[in-house]
């Protein structure tokens, strides 16, 4: 089975780094495509000098994870909405060939990680059409697609995916992002929060996700075809 997570920024593995890791540890392939190098986010490290650190953080973040990673060339805070952007995910889907698609939801709030939700989505459905010619041959049939992130409009997840087994190897890989360890207030002089903060609030929030569904750390998603709330939907065999 080949999962692809596509998101917009380094890090954003993070709601699904468990999952890409219980899954690579038992054979499977991961990819981790990215839209952009984050290299507008942080307050002081200029924007080139950001996305080499970036870019090196999420390949020593995907090493852990077992996972490969690729990089579109979209700069961060500007991932275009509209067709081409579609067109050139369409590709990468049926160069890929995932089984399934992590993505964002196509209504979270941020502009970024929306557009590259909804131009995966759509993607994902194109990317099937054999008339629709492209340097790829169709790939079908169109992948499982779940969704992260917080919709505009609540909708509750409805797959878990049990990390129990891997959340010291999710933590230890967001360790890597240390770029981002900012705390987001432009006064402060002391801008990096405690790594201890920030895991606390990952294991609360994996903690609240294995409440839900009866173990004892989870992810969740939004699936594609209402999977109500299933527990380890994903094939483990393929």
């Amino acid at each position: 089975m080949h999962i692809v997570f596509i998101g917009a920024h380094p890090d954003d593995e993070t709601s699904a780094s468990g999952t890409i890791a219980k899954y690579t540890a038992q054979d499977h392939r991961a990819t981790i495509v990215m839209a952009t190098r984050g290299g507008r986010g942080h307050w002081k490290i200029p924007s080139d000098e950001l996305e080499a650190i970036r870019e090196e953080e999420m390949g020593n973040a995907a090493e852990i994870l077992g996972a490969k990673v690729r990089f579109l060339d979209h700069r961060d805070a500007d991932v275009p909405g509209g067709d081409a952007f579609r067109e050139e995910l369409v590709d990468v889907v049926r160069e890929l060939k995932p089984d399934v698609v992590i993505t964002f939801h196509p209504q979270v709030w941020r502009d970024d990680h929306r557009r590259v939700g909804l131009a995966a989505a759509d993607a994902c459905f194109k990317a099937c059409l054999p008339l629709v010619e492209t340097r790829f041959p169709a790939h079908r049939p169109v992948p499982d697609i779940y969704f992260i992130g917080r919709p505009m409009v609540p909708v509750e997840p409805d797959t878990y995916i049990d990390i129990t087994d891997h959340m010291k190897v999710k933590l230890e890989a967001f360790r890597q992002h240390r770029s981002q360890w900012v705390k987001w207030d432009i006064d402060d002089d002391d801008s990096t929060m405690p790594i201890e903060e920030i895991e606390a609030m990952m294991r609360h929030r994996a903690r609240q996700r294995g409440m839900e569904s009866g173990v004892t750390y989870a992810e969740a998603f939004i699936s594609q075809y209402l999977r109500k709330r299933a527990l380890d939907f994903f094939p483990l065999k393929r």
